[in-house]
């Protein structure tokens, strides 16, 4: 996506944000917005963009908050579910768009699912790419203090790696060995995962390490370079506020305004699991997505995808998006 391509908005929250933008090219088309997750940014959806913009689809690609040239507090009280709503419906306004097909990835749950939770009447249908639709978080318990329970259920800790994430410390030691960093963030195998970023200490030992290991083959040198570059100049302590949030409570406390008919989802709902995910695992989108969703609910699976599936297998991802896209014409 070229950076001549985006355009920058300063939203009602007053916080300047920076997306792609690209209007529908005939009236039939939807927009689709895709939402990413930690910690790759807009860049992602690098195969997504050109994809669907040669078909004619409106497409809003937003940096959240941490990310690009978008705005980078390190508050985490910043970080909240309505507010990341609030943010894209400012948007959505300001490019005169009345609903959109929301798409998402990892953390970039976070926002879709809030803005079906607020402004349903904004996302026509949603898709949910490796985890699932965000429920409202609980005051008071977060999974990132239950590592037995989480070994007990997946034979493993998935979420060994948020403990390290939300420490004092990490900003600067990510940045500090930032190769090691994006190697065990878009491994080559999933034994790397299982290895160190879930066990307990593993992923702030190896990234301490300044280990670098072979990236796998969709990380080209240009896309690895565009990510090292995007995120030492804008600084990890911002991006890392999404896994603070929740540790302190920050998202349990704001979801508390949901009200309970609000949690549920009535839009058609698309969920593509990518099998050897080990961090969001598919059979915890199908539960949520059996309590929640009262719509037509659509299941696929992106057969050796792991985590970082969208960039991995893109064309089969994007063949399966455009199937089920026309499915609801």
């Amino acid at each position: 996506m070229e950076s001549t391509r985006f355009k920058q908005l300063k939203t009602q929250r007053g916080f300047t944000y920076s997306y792609f933008w690209s209007a529908s090219s005939t009236s039939d088309k939807p927009v689709i917005l895709f939402s990413h997750g930690f910690p790759s940014g807009s860049s992602m959806w690098r195969k997504q963009v050109p994809f669907f913009e040669r078909l004619g689809y409106g497409l809003l690609v937003p940096d959240h908050l941490g990310y690009g040239n978008t705005d980078k507090p390190t508050d985490p009280n910043i970080y909240t579910g309505s507010g990341f709503a609030q943010d894209i419906v400012d948007i959505l306004d300001t490019e005169g768009v009345k609903h959109v097909v929301a798409v998402d990835h990892d953390w970039g749950a976070l926002p879709v699912s809030r803005l079906i939770n607020y402004y349903p009447q904004r996302v026509s249908a949603c898709v949910f790419l490796g985890g699932g639709y965000m429920a409202s978080y609980a005051e008071g318990s977060h999974f990132l203090a239950h590592s037995a329970m989480t070994i007990e259920k997946f034979g493993y800790d998935a979420y060994a790696y948020m403990r390290f994430f939300v420490r004092p410390d990490a900003a600067e030691i990510i940045e500090k060995n930032i190769d090691a960093f994006i190697g065990l963030t878009h491994p080559k195998t999933k034994q790397l995962l299982e290895d160190h970023l879930c066990v307990e200490g593993g992923a702030r030992a190896y990234i301490e390490s300044n280990t670098v290991t072979e990236l796998p083959a969709y990380m080209s040198q240009e896309d690895t370079e565009h990510l090292r570059t995007a995120l030492l100049s804008g600084g990890m302590s911002a991006p890392l506020c999404w896994y603070k949030a929740m540790a302190e409570q920050v998202y349990a406390k704001d979801d508390a305004k949901i009200s309970g008919a609000a949690a549920y989802i009535h839009q058609p709902l698309l969920f593509v699991a990518f099998p050897d995910d080990l961090l969001a695992v598919p059979s915890m989108g199908d539960a949520v997505h059996a309590k929640y969703a009262k719509g037509p609910v659509t299941r696929k699976e992106l057969i050796g995808a792991a985590h970082c599936g969208a960039e991995s297998h893109p064309d089969e991802l994007n063949d399966i998006l455009l199937e089920w896209l026309r499915s609801l014409e």
